[in-house]
C-alpha cells in the first residue's frame, strides 16, 4: 500500500531513455509512495522509457505531441489525470526520482507537511541553489526577485514541483492559460488569485541536471553558450507570464500581503496527513 494518497502527476520527455534505468531500480519506492502516477509522456519520448513507466504499479500514462512550447500544456494535462485524487504533487520525473534517491525522507516529509494547504510551492534550499549551475542561478533570481516584490514572499519558482489538493488542482485546471513552463510562475499566482491558502517548503535534496546529463556527477552546461540564451529565453516567458497578474486587484503587494499566502513552518515542523477519500490505484 501507497505510504501516502497523494497521486504523482508529470509531464516526461526522454528521447533517449536516460531514465530508464532509475525508473526500473526505483519502482518500488516510487510506487510505495504514491496512491496513483500519472504521466503524460511525450510521442518523441524512447520505447523503452514509455514501457518503464507503463509496467509501474498504478500508472495512468498518456501520450502527448513534443513540443517544448507547450511543457506548460503537457503538465496541466497530467494534473487532469489525477483530479480525483484528494491530494497531487506535481514533478519532472527525473526531479522526482533523484529526490527518492538521495533524499526519500524528505520527499515523504513534504508529502505531509501541513495537509490543509491548497498549494504547495517547494523550492530549493539557499544550499542547494547555491550549489547549482550559475546560468540557473543568476537568470532564476531575477524571476524570484519580481515575485518577491509583487507578494513579499521569497521563494524558489523555477523548480516545478508543486503539491495541490485537488480543489487547488481543478483550478489550474480550468484557470491556467499558460501553455509554456512558464506555469512556474503563473499557477501560484493563480492560486492566490482564487483564494486559496498558498505555502511554501525546501529540500536540501533537490538539484538540477539536463535529462541528457541524468545521474551525471556535474552539470557542464555552463560553458555552453546556447545554455545560456535558453536560460535567459525561460526568465523571458516567466516574465510575459506575470505581467497580466500587475493589472489591479490580481496581487498583493508586500505591504498589503494576502493573508492566505503563507510562509513555510521550520523544516524540522511536519504535520501528519489527515483523512480523505482515497483515489486508489488505476
Amino acid at each position: 500500500m501507497p505510504s501516502t494518497d497523494t497521486a504523482l502527476a508529470s509531464a516526461v520527455h526522454d528521447p533517449d531513455g536516460n531514465l530508464v534505468a532509475a525508473v526500473e531500480r526505483l519502482s518500488t519506492p516510487l510506487t510505495d509512495m504514491f496512491s496513483r502516477i500519472a504521466l503524460n509522456v511525450s510521442d518523441a519520448s524512447a520505447p523503452a522509457l514509455v514501457e518503464a513507466v507503463r509496467s509501474l504499479r498504478g500508472a495512468k500514462v498518456v501520450v502527448h505531441p513534443a513540443n517544448e512550447a507547450t511543457i506548460g500544456k503537457a503538465r496541466r494535462d497530467a494534473v487532469r489525470l489525477a483530479l480525483d485524487c484528494p491530494t497531487i504533487l506535481l514533478s519532472d520525473l527525473d526531479h522526482l526520482l533523484r529526490w527518492i534517491e538521495h533524499g526519500g525522507t524528505n520527499l515523504a516529509n513534504v508529502l505531509q507537511d501541513r495537509p490543509d494547504l491548497d498549494f504547495l510551492v517547494v523550492g530549493r534550499s539557499a544550499r542547494a541553489l547555491s550549489a547549482g549551475p550559475r546560468r540557473l542561478q543568476e537568470t532564476e533570481r531575477l524571476v524570484n526577485h519580481i515575485y518577491t516584490l509583487m507578494t513579499g514572499k521569497s521563494w524558489d519558482l523555477m523548480f516545478a514541483v508543486r503539491r495541490m489538493s485537488s480543489r487547488a488542482a481543478a483550478t489550474i485546471v480550468t484557470q491556467s492559460t499558460v501553455d509554456t513552463l512558464a506555469n512556474d510562475v503563473e499557477w501560484p499566482l493563480l492560486a492566490r488569485q482564487a483564494g486559496l491558502s498558498v505555502g511554501y517548503a525546501e529540500s536540501d535534496a533537490l538539484f538540477y541536471r539536463a535529462i541528457e546529463e541524468f545521474g551525471a556527477p556535474a552539470d557542464t552546461g555552463d560553458d555552453d553558450p546556447l545554455q545560456w540564451i535558453r536560460r535567459l529565453e525561460f526568465a523571458g516567458l516567466m516574465a510575459s507570464a506575470v505581467r497580466p497578474f500587475l493589472k489591479e486587484g490580481r496581487y498583493s503587494s508586500p505591504s498589503r500581503a494576502n493573508s492566505l499566502a503563507i510562509t513555510s513552518e521550520p523544516a524540522s515542523s511536519f504535520a501528519p496527513r489527515s483523512g480523505g477519500a482515497s483515489c486508489g490505484r488505476r
